[in-house]
């Protein structure tokens, strides 16, 4: 059951757990992808029970947000290593 919850949030765009289960899916395949956002609902589902919370997909922002800054950081560096100089504005 949780599996096909699994491919319901897989389906869906712009949340972090679809954009992580696509990460996982291009490195190691669908199905193993599909197990693993499964196994990382099941965690979620404890942790709210657990602490009597609700979800909130806004405490994934600040990571969401770090990788997008570690990204533009690579993308630098990479840029830089072949001679160009780069600046960033905000």
């Amino acid at each position: 059951m949780l599996c096909e919850i699994a491919w319901v949030i897989a389906g869906k765009r712009n949340t972090y757990l679809s954009a992580w289960y696509w990460r996982i899916k291009q490195k190691k395949g669908a199905k193993k992808a599909i197990v693993a956002l499964a196994r990382k609902l099941l965690v979620i589902i404890y942790t709210m029970l657990k602490q009597g919370t609700l979800f909130d997909e806004s405490c994934f922002e600040a990571r969401r947000k770090n990788c997008e800054q570690k990204q533009l950081s690579r993308y630098i560096r990479e840029l830089e290593k072949h001679g160009y100089h780069v600046e960033v504005q905000a």
